[in-house]
């Protein structure tokens, strides 16, 4: 959709955190992330080198930025720097052009 936002994550753990740990606050931060209006979708997927690429899709900027000023996920935020995240980069998106959805026969 032209003007979707779309935020591409690409994070490295630390090494020894706590998997349990980690994964238990990412569901938790999808509960509240899906509430949301505007939110579109998000995947995951982890790379051979160990990086997680993380997509999420939302409809407008003033959706992302509910999400980016979420109480909670601010707070997620800074466990994650603290605990969990070794490196990582973020990229905010604005779709400009859009092909699709397609199907081939």
């Amino acid at each position: 959709m032209i003007g979707e936002v779309v935020v591409i994550g690409g994070l490295n753990l630390r090494d020894g955190v706590s998997i349990e740990a980690y994964e238990r606050l990412g569901e938790r931060m999808y509960e509240i992330v899906s509430g949301l209006p505007g939110f579109l979708s998000v995947k995951s997927f982890k790379a051979d080198d160990g990086e997680e690429l993380t997509v999420f899709r939302f409809a407008s900027e003033e959706a992302l930025e509910a999400w980016r000023t979420h109480p909670e996920h601010i707070e997620a935020m800074k466990r994650g720097h603290a605990e969990f995240y070794a490196s990582g980069r973020l990229q905010i998106c604005k779709v400009i052009r859009e092909v699709g959805p397609f199907e081939h026969a």
